[in-house]
């Protein structure tokens, strides 16, 4: 069981050109994601689990930091390889609310 401020991390290896993966906490935990780091090209969606709406995108690989996404089990960000190949991803933040 996660309490606030462990770290929450994930990394996904070579992930397929056009597939996805989403930065979502289990069940009723809450955190706030501070670094997304990419391989390659990236789109990055706000998620609700109805509606998909893209934040933002880069079409090299690098880092954005000092964010400040809110996420939980409903509404989470979800990452988009874009890049042509597999590549990898990844994230860190902390958990403001126990799982």
């Amino acid at each position: 069981m996660a309490k606030a401020g462990d770290a929450f991390v994930g990394y996904e290896h070579n992930l397929a050109n056009g597939g996805t993966f989403d930065i979502r906490p289990e069940f009723d935990g809450e955190a706030v994601i501070h670094n997304i780091w990419y391989g390659g090209a990236v789109e990055i969606y706000r998620n609700n689990g109805t509606n998909t709406v893209l934040v933002t995108s880069d079409s090299s690989r690098g880092i954005m930091e000092f964010l400040t996404y809110h996420v939980n089990n409903s509404n989470y960000i979800t990452i988009k390889n874009v890049s042509g190949g597999d590549t990898d991803y990844g994230y860190g933040g902390a958990y403001t609310h126990p799982t």
